[in-house]
């Protein structure tokens, strides 16, 4: 987690009437922003659903599969080492990426170059992946596909806070929770449809970005960054962190997101060993059973979001979309540990999408909501944004332990832990403050 203390000389003898004043600007509603037409919000789900695609097409299949080939008789350990050490890219080059968004004065606006670098970084990442042939060359070439994952997702999340109005944020929300569940239905589809190309399984997301981006720029306005005083190396290095205790509310929300998403990271990591595993199908039966459950999920999730987004708006209310989702959620995870069959399996895993639908809803909305300067949107939703990929390096670490427990191959215990781990996600909403 990002966090240090103090942030600043001095900072750990804040006065309370210093930390009133901090939660006040924390959670000022900054609403002077006019709404954003259809076509824009169009636009930028389509760029989101590309990030996504970029992000979990290896995550949820293609990596896995491509760890089978190389090293089955060690693929959990293995998958684990690729994924954990792209996770700790992600965690470091985030909010890099996201404070660069912010420092860019560049006259084709400050986030689309950005956007065009990590699509660039993929197809490096992504032709090596194809080609990999030992386990270092793998790791190497996944760390490079993901830092370019990490620079889209950094110059696109920070639009929200930039052009969107808090009336449209959960709409835009529930659009982006929709898009995630098809770039991830997507990805275990086209991945079952393409084990014999693996060069367009790695390369199909990078021109699916390609090609959304070049309608992107067009319609996506962007502008550069305002010009600042020249800040000195350590003020930027500064700004990669926060302290908590100045900014509760953002660490409140880093450390919700973090739970929830180290509870689904158990899930959606390992299930693909767990129908070939725990039900003994192929790869190929796998992937296909996959997307059929992400199709099916993608109805539920679908529902689920967009029926969440308009009524948080509508109400002014995030936090018991918060809650719903994380018990949705938790109770999936419960199911599919007890499942012996692909129905059960199934079930769970569409429990687990409909609270996953549920809280991308409001999860964007809440992130921009205690965001204290939207001048710096790019580092604050950046320094959020790591919530969801630590716990994709921490997971990995500790899932072949849990796994291994009793003989091994025990998905009972990963997937109720990973329950627990979401179940504390309630907790640290509960203490987020001025947002209901």
């Amino acid at each position: 987690m990002p966090l240090r203390q103090p942030e600043t000389p001095g900072l750990a003898a804040d006065t309370g009437a210093d930390l009133h004043d901090a939660l006040a600007s924390e959670n000022e509603v900054k609403d002077d922003l006019p709404l954003v037409s259809k076509k824009f919000i169009l636009v930028l789900t389509l760029m989101t659903f590309a990030g996504n695609f970029a992000i979990l097409s290896p995550t949820l299949f293609s990596a896995a599969y491509k760890v089978q080939l190389i090293a089955p008789a060690q693929k959990e350990s293995v998958l684990g080492l690729v994924v954990g050490l792209g996770a700790v890219v992600t965690i470091v080059t985030s909010p890099i990426f996201g404070l660069f968004t912010d420092h860019t004065y560049l006259r084709w606006g400050k986030r689309r170059p950005w956007i065009a670098v990590g699509i660039a970084l993929c197809a490096i990442g992504g032709i090596g992946l194809a080609f990999a042939a030992t386990i270092p060359v793998l790791v190497v070439t996944y760390m490079v596909y993901i830092a370019g994952t990490a620079a889209i997702i950094n110059s696109v999340t920070p639009v929200i806070a930039d052009q969107v109005p808090e009336s449209q944020r959960g709409k835009i929300g529930a659009f982006a929770g929709v898009s995630a569940q098809l770039a991830g239905v997507f990805g275990t589809l086209a991945g079952s449809a393409l084990t014999g190309n693996v060069f367009l399984l790695f390369l199909l997301p990078v021109i699916t970005a390609a090609v959304i981006f070049a309608v992107y720029v067009f319609v996506v306005p962007d502008a550069p960054a305002e010009r600042k005083p020249r800040e000195p190396l350590s003020k930027l290095a500064q700004n990669l962190v926060f302290n908590p205790r100045r900014y509760p509310n953002v660490g409140w929300v880093w450390l919700g997101r973090f739970l929830l998403f180290g509870g689904i990271n158990f899930y959606s990591t390992y299930q693909l060993y767990f129908l070939l595993d725990r039900l003994g199908l192929t790869p190929a039966e796998a992937g296909q059973r996959l997307a059929l459950v992400g199709g099916l999920g993608i109805l539920v999730a679908s529902g689920f979001a967009v029926l969440g987004g308009i009524l948080s708006d509508r109400l002014h209310r995030r936090k018991v979309f918060v809650y719903l989702g994380i018990v949705l959620v938790a109770g999936g995870l419960i199911l599919a540990a007890f499942a012996h069959d692909f129905w059960a399996y199934a079930l769970g895993s569409l429990i687990l999408v409909a609270g996953a639908g549920v809280f991308g809803s409001v999860d964007q909305a809440l992130a921009s909501e205690v965001v204290p300067d939207r001048s710096a949107s790019g580092r604050w939703m950046s320094i959020i944004g790591t919530s969801g990929y630590v716990p994709t390096a921490i997971a990995p670490l500790f899932a072949p332990l849990i796994l291994s427990i009793g003989g091994g191959s025990n998905y009972l215990a990963l997937f109720l832990v990973g329950a627990a781990v979401t179940a504390g996600a309630a907790i640290t909403t509960m203490r987020v403050r001025g947002v209901r």
